[in-house]
């Protein structure tokens, strides 16, 4: 993963590239064609390494931009969920758990919510689609707002 030593050999090839186009343009007609072939050469050999390393940068760059986002969201929704026995769930305009349940683990330890899904090999279970971690369905379920009742 590219760190400050990447950026400071990207400056530096591009420096030596730079130098080497400044070589070029002060020189005189008077240079042999074989000197002037080897400029060329190094100065496209520095142009590909400091392509690369720029490269690296972006995409180190890109990582780090998508992990702040997600920690972002992580955040947001830090006070929006609540835990009831094995799940995190959203809570409803009092407070209390509502809708489908979240992974305890993925939620603790990695911050993510990761909806747990029905097995179709027990049905008194509910595994994480990322995690795989399994859960008794009693302990974590999907919790339904109360019925209203109507008067008649």
């Amino acid at each position: 993963m590219p760190d400050i030593a990447t950026i400071g050999a990207v400056l530096s090839s591009l420096k030596a590239a730079t130098d080497i186009a400044r070589f070029l343009r002060e020189s005189d007609l008077s240079l042999e064609k074989a000197e002037l072939t080897l400029k060329l050469a190094d100065l496209i050999s520095a142009l590909a390494e400091a392509k690369i390393e720029l490269t690296e940068v972006q995409e180190t760059i890109a990582e780090k931009d998508k992990r702040i986002a997600e920690l972002e969201e992580a955040f947001q929704s830090k006070d929006s969920l609540v835990r009831r026995y094995d799940a995190y769930y959203h809570t409803d305009e009092n407070g209390q758990p509502i809708g489908v349940p979240f992974c305890l683990r993925c939620w603790e330890n990695d911050h993510k919510k990761r909806q747990l899904v029905r097995d179709a090999k027990d049905r008194f279970s509910r595994v994480c689609t990322s995690c795989g971690h399994r859960y008794e369905k009693r302990l974590a379920g999907e919790i339904y707002p109360p019925k209203e009742e109507t008067q008649g």
